[in-house]
């Protein structure tokens, strides 16, 4: 159940992260021509130029494609930790019951 939980919560940062990506070919496309920072307690909007807006946009772009692929192998991670344990509990439950060790004797 865990895995599943998890692996939901990586599927929907990766939908944000690509919705982002599009949605930032949208605003490089129309021309980005002011940045807002925002801070827990202070707002900061700087007037920029296309050519620094296209920069600004290709910084954007690599790190969104970082995250896109960090998620990714995250959620190939826990499929596989999902399937491991899956197959250890498998294991377990096909395996014989315990043998009584050399010298012990047996409960009639």
């Amino acid at each position: 159940m865990w895995y599943s939980k998890q692996l939901r919560q990586v599927r929907r940062a990766r939908k944000l992260a690509r919705t982002q990506q599009h949605q930032l070919v949208a605003l490089e496309l129309e021309g980005i021509v002011a940045l807002t920072l925002h801070s827990a307690t202070q707002t900061l909007t700087v007037p920029i130029e296309r050519a620094a807006g296209a920069q600004v946009v290709d910084t954007l772009r690599e790190a969104l494609r970082e995250r896109r692929q960090v998620l990714k192998t995250e959620a190939r991670q826990l499929r596989q930790d999902w399937w491991e344990s899956e197959m250890l509990r498998a294991r377990q439950e096909n395996s014989p019951p315990d043998q009584p060790l050399a010298g012990e004797q047996t409960a009639p």
